[in-house]
């Protein structure tokens, strides 16, 4: 009789513990495709490689990093402000994911039902702040310049063909000419602290630097910089990235800041510099690069 008389207390026990359990908190469903860009006349390619969204609600903070497309669960219900930026990955590399400085974040407001899926039209722009200090997409024919000591008879062309958009820079190497360097024409020059606003690239501090660029290519393709000396036409170059084949069209988003930063003070002037060797047991590469863009942000 005791025994039964535990069991039935136990018992007892045990459903009234099941009773005051809460019940598991339903979540809703965020769904992030990928972002549309959109740009003025001015501003060229609208073409981006946006890879993750930055998330945020207004509610609970930051929640996270997500690569696009990305369904996740979020335990929020009703009216909910999220934050959205969009990220990169700065020099193309994987592990080095960057809210990009230059686009919009979006603010939108849903309302979120447990249990069901919401879609999340992404869109975003540059910021109005945004300066681009040098931009070309050579659908008005080369602008870049050949360093004659590294290719003497070797030419840079434009062309439609395989271009990304309208037309891409284009240089091929062979046995005759396995080496070249080219730079965009433009001097970009350093900034000048007695103007308002600052003109010139921001190597006081203030902002980041990118450089923004398609290419495709049959060899590894350097990516550096030239730099002048005050009233000097002697070319300081220094390459920092490399790029790896790609037989598709890539987009890179490349963090020049730092590389500007540590310039010498003396070099007033600067150009983007591409250079490329004929690789090892190839007889001919070609090299395609389209839509360079130089921005930072107002100071």
């Amino acid at each position: 009789m005791k025994k039964i008389t535990v069991y039935i207390f136990a018992i007892t026990l045990l459903l009234l513990g099941g009773c005051n359990q809460e019940k598991e908190p339903i979540p809703a469903y965020i769904h992030l495709e990928s972002f549309d860009v959109t740009t003025d006349g001015t501003q060229g390619t609208a073409a981006s490689k946006i890879t993750d969204a930055w998330f945020s609600l207004k509610t609970e903070g930051f929640l996270g990093v997500y690569e696009l497309p990305k369904t996740f669960p979020v335990l929020a219900e009703g009216k909910t402000t999220m934050f959205i930026q969009p990220g990169i990955k700065t020099n193309g590399i994987n592990g080095t994911p960057d809210i990009y400085p230059f686009f919009e974040d979006q603010e939108v407001e849903v309302d979120l039902t447990p249990g069901e899926t919401h879609n999340i039209n992404l869109h975003t722009q540059y910021k109005s702040s945004v300066i681009f200090e040098y931009l070309e997409d050579f659908d008005g024919g080369n602008t870049l310049t050949i360093f004659p000591d590294t290719s003497a008879k070797a030419d840079v062309t434009t062309t439609s063909a395989g271009a990304f958009e309208g037309k891409s820079a284009l240089f091929t190497l062979d046995e005759n000419h396995p080496i070249i360097q080219v730079a965009s024409n433009k001097l970009m020059p350093r900034d000048n602290p007695d103007t308002s606003p600052i003109e010139g690239l921001p190597l006081q501090g203030g902002s980041s630097i990118f450089l923004e660029m398609h290419y495709k290519n049959e060899g590894v393709l350097q990516v550096g910089l030239v730099g002048y000396k005050s009233g000097s036409t002697t070319p300081i170059r220094s390459f920092f990235i490399a790029l790896n084949p790609k037989g598709e069209w890539n987009k890179i988003y490349i963090n020049l800041t730092d590389e500007l930063l540590s310039t010498s003070s003396d070099l007033e002037n600067f150009q983007i510099l591409f250079g490329a060797n004929l690789p090892e047991g190839q007889t001919s590469a070609t090299f395609q690069i389209d839509n360079l863009k130089v921005l930072h942000v107002k100071i």
